[in-house]
């Protein structure tokens, strides 16, 4: 090993032994958080990468399904390397306590372990990354979109998610491989109850939360732009900041399951299934996104001659997104239970795209070159932010590659039905699944293999489990069902 290798290695060996242990965290292809937690007396196992992970982890369905890729069948089910990306290692304060009564106690004199925790990649035993690995899809991406085109995305996650009182979780919930034989099912109790947004009084009932998730998320690297109760029992908001390349993925990654570990703290269950209710309110998470250019970070969808101050770049990317959208809805709201939010009130419907207009799909703000964005609206809050960031990208990228024209800004359905200028989004699941393979331009740009991957598991997973579900049927039998594939871990 030569000087400068061997220098850095003890660096990074410094920084690890900071912590008694380390979770190397990864994402399986539902966006679900995995880790497995490594003393760090096993320091030089951790940086050499050599820890191991059974290739088809990430291949599961949402509550553990069986799905047999057969290449990872070909390979006798193989197991991969976890290689950690150590520029994202950062402390997990909220853990580490060694039984849940500590967890309701000061962190003052309170015994605990120092946990830290490193988001990995996955590779192959010869050294390929997993080509299949969501984390490795926008990687790829972002290098081919600043290699191509000279620019970088900078990006941001809106999050809702709902609070629940933790005992009525498992109540709510059944097996759908099980026969029902009560007549009442109950639902989850929302920590609150109201649709009553930004009402201070309601506020107030979080604020304790808030502020303990807000000094975690900024030790952990995440900034929280602000925090709110939103318009339904028990819906919160905590956008983000945006950031440049990968990173708000990343950070919203290790949000959602800081925010859930953090609210057991203070007796709240965080979900964020996106409508666990026969009534009231859906969860999104849209993502603001731009694009600036590498060398002198000039907002490149931004144009100071345009009427509408909208570069002709901007709209290609809009043409593209709009173009894809169909293929697209399948990463962005990527549950059975997705589609009760859609073609509802406040929740998109059409592929359109407006300026300014909270009701159209991608929705453009355009008030400089510094805010200057595209609200991509489809995704859910059960949606994964590498899919979404990953799908966007490639739609986007189709459309300055071909100079993409979007339809004329403003166009609606009428009386909910589709017109020539304005088609309507897929109603379902199995239609949106559909649409993406039906895509081969959006599929050879995604990569066919995690196109094909995210396809089984979904198949063989959700459709295995609730393909008996119908949405269309506000029951709480059908929920029931659903909240047990999604509510929990979700």
């Amino acid at each position: 090993m030569d000087e400068a290798k061997k220098a850095k290695e003890e660096e990074l060996a410094k920084k690890l032994l900071a912590y008694d242990y380390i979770r190397l965290s990864f994402v399986d292809l539902n966006g679900l958080h995995l880790s497995k937690l490594v003393s760090t007396k096993h320091v030089h196992k951790i940086i050499s990468g050599q820890c191991e992970m059974y290739a088809g982890m990430i291949t599961f369905g949402p509550r553990m399904e069986v799905v047999d890729i057969p290449y990872i069948v070909q390979r006798k089910h193989i197991n991969n390397h976890l290689k950690p990306d150590f520029s994202t290692l950062h402390p997990c304060p909220w853990a580490g306590y060694l039984n849940r009564e500590a967890l309701h106690r000061s962190a003052e004199n309170v015994p605990h372990q120092r946990v830290g925790a490193v988001l990995c990649d996955m590779s192959w035993p010869e050294g390929d990354l997993m080509q299949a690995y969501p984390r490795v899809v926008v990687k790829r991406l972002l290098e081919e979109l600043e290699n191509k085109h000279g620019v970088t995305l900078m990006s941001a996650f809106e999050p809702e998610f709902r609070a629940f009182k933790p005992e009525t979780i498992e109540p709510s919930c059944r097996n759908p491989r099980a026969p029902i034989t009560e007549g009442t099912i109950p639902e989850p109790v929302p920590f609150t109850i109201g649709e009553d947004m930004y009402k201070t009084s309601l506020l107030s009932i979080y604020e304790s939360f808030f502020m303990d998730l807000d000094k975690n998320m900024r030790e952990a690297g995440v900034d929280i732009q602000d925090c709110s109760n939103e318009n339904g029992s028990g819906q919160l908001e905590c956008p983000l900041m945006p950031d440049y390349g990968i990173k708000p993925a990343d950070q919203y990654f290790i949000f959602k399951q800081a925010v859930k570990e953090i609210a057991l703290k203070h007796d709240i269950a965080i979900s964020f299934m996106t409508t666990p209710f026969v009534e009231g309110s859906s969860s999104g998470c849209h993502f603001n996104h731009s694009l600036w250019k590498v060398d002198d970070k000039r907002n490149v969808f931004f144009s100071v001659v345009d009427q509408d101050r909208l570069s002709k770049l901007a709209r290609y990317w809009i043409g593209g997104l709009l173009e894809h959208l169909p293929a697209m809805l399948a990463f962005c709201s990527p549950t059975i239970n997705c589609y009760r939010r859609l073609h509802k009130k406040l929740a998109p419907d059409a592929i359109n795209w407006d300026f300014n207009d909270r009701f159209v799909t991608i929705r453009v703000k355009n008030t400089d070159e510094k805010r200057t964005y595209i609200e991509n609206r489809i995704p859910s809050s059960a949606s994964c932010p590498y899919h979404v960031m990953a799908a966007t990208i490639a739609a986007g990228m189709d459309g300055i590659e071909r100079k993409l024209e979007p339809v004329a800004p403003g166009q609606k359905p009428v009386n909910g039905k589709a017109t020539p200028t304005c088609r309507l989004l897929p109603n379902t699941f199995q239609e949106a699944l559909h649409s993406l393979r039906a895509d081969t331009l959006f599929v050879e740009k995604l990569g066919p293999d995690f196109v094909d991957w995210f396809c089984q598991v979904k198949q063989r997973g959700d459709f295995h489990s609730l393909g008996k579900v119908d949405i269309t049927k506000d029951d709480q039998i059908n929920l029931a069902y659903e909240r047990h594939e999604y509510l929990k871990y979700m």
